[in-house]
């Protein structure tokens, strides 16, 4: 089963770390990755690809933010598992972000082996 994952963020370096940090898991085929550069990009992807399994999101973005989209995300009926990113790691954010419903929050510069095992283990629960 290849896992579906929305990530969500206005930087555009954060694209091509990511598909180099994973690039592993991406040839075997266990990860796939969807990008939007905001809340309300996310929420587009999301309509036009029914299948994703988890959203990874920044806090601070343009337009709609993390928070906000986790909130959106919490209100349909699949409520997806979120993981909220932040280089803020007050502790008002992460009560917001959890009381929202995130799975998990991962403050930057991100450890990506700590965020490969949090979606190894989003995964697996789903499976």
């Amino acid at each position: 089963m290849t896992a579906r994952i929305l990530v969500v963020d206005d930087e555009p370096d954060l694209e091509a770390l990511i598909l180099q940090k994973f690039r592993h898991q991406l040839r075997d085929g266990t990860v796939s990755f969807l990008f939007a550069r905001d809340g309300i990009d996310a929420l587009n992807a999301l309509k036009a690809n029914g299948d994703i399994d988890l959203v990874v999101t920044d806090i601070n973005m343009p337009r709609m933010d993390g928070l906000t989209l986790l909130q959106k995300l919490q209100e349909t009926e699949e409520r997806l598992s979120t993981i909220i990113v932040s280089a803020y790691g007050d502790m008002k954010n992460i009560r917001t972000a959890m009381n929202r419903g995130a799975f998990d929050f991962v403050t930057k510069p991100i450890d990506f082996n700590s965020l490969r095992d949090e979606i190894d283990t989003r995964v697996e629960r789903a499976a």
